[in-house]
């Protein structure tokens, strides 16, 4: 009697699914990171909601006003992704190594899930109170400034650090790189420390603000001609960028 045995292999390889671009799986990984950030926001939130935890109220808040916990929880999500891509561009400007070139694949991800997790922040912190209110505060303005500032620089270090990522650490437009989001993480932290003020829990970076000549709890505000200078500054680059441009 004659036995057939047959041999399958073991490892099946599958091919992948090329059907897809790759820019739309990207963003594909990308709505899933921000949807699971969302909902791990949510959660969070309502874990530490009326029922179980922190108990906050605003008095004289609008009924369709959402509890501060949320956007005090939320806003942690930006601040942590925004900080890890700054600690990266740190790392591969001081280092060349395997590593540190890993980590720059990175840095502009972060930042993007920064910026849309910025997004949901900010809106969440728009509806803690009437809009009439909050303007009338000295602390109020300096933080819906500061939190626009800093949403504004990090949606254009995103954009701008994706666009030309190649070239951002080659030679010395590394320094300048590292510069640039020097500024962005002191925004950060100058954003998050007059939120708490806000919500009543100064820390050291608000008394060193003062150090500096910026007491907090005053109205921020800029003469008309350095207004002038800002616009005019806008107009100049705009224009270098136009010229650069046309002679490459």
């Amino acid at each position: 009697m004659t036995h057939l045995i047959s041999h399958q292999p073991s490892n099946i390889l599958i091919p992948k699914d090329k059907s897809m671009p790759p820019a739309l799986r990207r963003l594909r990984r990308t709505a899933i990171a921000t949807t699971l950030l969302g909902l791990l926001g949510t959660g969070a939130a309502l874990a530490h909601g009326a029922d179980a935890g922190v108990q906050v109220e605003v008095v004289g808040a609008p009924s369709w006003s959402l509890s501060p916990v949320y956007h005090i929880l939320m806003a942690h999500f930006p601040v942590a992704l925004w900080m890890a891509a700054y600690l990266f561009i740190l790392i591969r400007c001081l280092s060349d190594s395997q590593f540190a070139v890993r980590l720059q694949k990175a840095i502009w991800p972060l930042a993007a899930l920064g910026t849309l997790a910025g997004f949901v922040t900010y809106g969440l912190g728009l509806t803690i109170y009437p809009w009439s209110a909050i303007t009338e505060s000295p602390l109020g303005r300096n933080h819906i400034m500061l939190a626009t500032w800093t949403l504004s620089y990090w949606t254009v270090m995103s954009v701008l650090g994706y666009r030309f990522r190649r070239h951002l650490f080659d030679g010395a437009q590394r320094w300048i790189t590292l510069a640039l989001a020097t500024v962005g993480a002191t925004v950060i932290t100058i954003t998050g420390t007059l939120g708490g003020s806000l919500g009543g829990t100064p820390s050291l970076v608000t008394k060193s603000l003062s150090w500096i000549g910026w007491n907090v709890y005053n109205t921020f505000y800029l003469p008309s001609w350095m207004l002038a200078v800002y616009g005019a500054g806008a107009i100049a680059l705009i224009a270098i960028g136009i010229v650069g441009r046309r002679r490459v």
